[in-house]
């Protein structure tokens, strides 16, 4: 009698938190190569948060910070010098 020895395999799924800007819909390319689009919802006074149900990706909405850098006024155009 011969022995049957079945190999199990985990199948191993990417489940991560994404932090976005962009608000009230973010938008990922998800696992199966389409872009996909996340409705943003603030929940209990949380941060806005969605999930893809495709991938299962957490998309949590974070405010940008304003930008530390000063910015100057170009005396010769007349504008504000971004960079």
């Amino acid at each position: 009698m011969a022995e049957h020895i079945e190999e199990s395999r985990t199948v191993e799924v990417r489940v991560g938190v994404r932090t976005v800007y962009d608000y009230p819909v973010a938008g990922h390319l998800c696992s199966d190569g389409a872009v996909r689009y996340i409705k943003l919802v603030r929940r209990g006074g949380n941060q806005p948060q969605g999930m893809c149900t495709q991938c299962q990706t957490s998309f949590q909405y974070v405010k940008p910070k304003p930008s530390p850098v000063r910015h100057v006024e170009n005396l010769d155009d007349g504008g504000v010098t971004h960079f």
